[in-house]
């Protein structure tokens, strides 16, 4: 737990985690870690959701994960499952989305995961989404331990 308290505190206190600078490969820059097992871990859950695959959206999910969104909180991958899931993935199928930026930073056995998402609804209108995931790694596999969802218009 120590391992990944550290490991949030250095990608929060880094100053180029999400730099706004005008350089042509600014884009590419945003991007970086997404090739990583836990960025794919990260994207796999968001494909997983669009896709309403309740088994692997689940199963990416450390069975004590925290998931803390729209004022809510739920303490465990049952919980959520059981909870929010099912609206989460109707919502999340009815949006168009673009990554805009995503960082992923590994610590030996833990990882953060940071990205902004521009939605755009059925109605057109826009807003971004902004996450945070933390991973762990055990017996080899990375899940998802944490996550925090919030978003801005």
């Amino acid at each position: 737990m120590r391992n990944l308290l550290v490991a949030f505190i250095l990608a929060a206190a880094s100053p180029s985690l999400f730099g706004h600078g005008n350089k042509p490969d600014e884009h590419q820059s945003k991007l970086s870690g997404s090739e990583t097992v836990p960025g794919q871990v990260v994207l796999a859950f968001h494909k997983a959701l669009r896709e309403q695959n309740e088994v692997t959206a689940k199963s990416l999910l450390s069975d004590n994960v925290i998931i803390v969104e729209g004022g809510g909180i739920e303490r465990s991958a049952q919980e959520y499952a059981s909870h929010h899931m099912l609206s989460d993935m109707k919502f999340v199928g009815t949006l168009s989305s673009e990554l805009r930026e995503h960082k992923v930073t590994e610590y030996g056995d833990s990882a953060t995961s940071l990205s902004v998402s521009k939605n755009t609804t059925e109605s057109g209108k826009t807003y971004r989404s902004y996450e945070t995931a933390i991973l762990t790694k055990r017996n080899g596999k990375w899940k998802i331990a944490h996550l925090h969802w919030s978003t801005a218009k």
